[in-house]
């Protein structure tokens, strides 16, 4: 079956990533799909950018394959892609940018984030705090600086809703 033209363009890539049983392997430091950057070599002060479509191990370290900016003047119709070491690559950090979507999510939230992602008001979250559902050090912590005398928590939003998901009739929680 044809593709539809807005599909025509895209490319299907399937990568194999291969990792040597060797003492000397280190993880790569750019992902596919980055944007990275290098000074070109004869002019430091002329940078060639391009995106990381391809990455081997080698003895020396990582060598990534990246496909050229068309928008560059330094590109031409030759060349639309190189092969450089990972020593000389820098990131360039930009939207499309995989590096945010590695992190993951953080474990400890604010106030008022932890009770937006429980469901629960700021107040209710704080009162649960108060009648003991939540352990300190487990469920919550405080970060404010000592002596300032006023609060800062953080939630574990995780085990918050592992306390939350026990029946209220079973909850071991102060009365009054």
């Amino acid at each position: 079956m044809p593709r539809p033209p807005s599909q025509m363009q895209t490319r299907d890539q399937v990568w194999l990533i291969a990792i040597p049983k060797r003492q000397a392997f280190t993880q790569p430091q750019f992902h596919f799909g980055e944007r990275v950057k290098w000074q070109v070599q004869d002019n430091l002060q002329n940078w060639q950018s391009g995106q990381i479509v391809g990455m081997q191990f080698t003895v020396t370290g990582w060598q990534y394959f990246v496909e050229l900016d068309r928008n560059t003047a330094l590109t031409t119709d030759l060349a639309v892609s190189t092969s450089m070491a990972e020593q000389y690559l820098r990131l360039v950090k930009d939207a499309a940018s995989v590096r945010d979507y590695l992190r993951g999510e953080p474990e400890w939230f604010l106030t008022e984030p932890a009770a937006f992602k429980l469901g629960i008001s700021t107040e209710q979250l704080r009162k649960l705090r108060r009648k003991g559902l939540f352990k300190n050090g487990h469920h919550y912590r405080d970060i404010s600086v000592p002596g300032s005398g006023l609060p800062r928590w953080q939630w574990h939003v995780e085990r918050c809703v592992k306390a939350l998901e026990i029946p209220p009739e079973k909850r071991s929680i102060r009365k009054g």
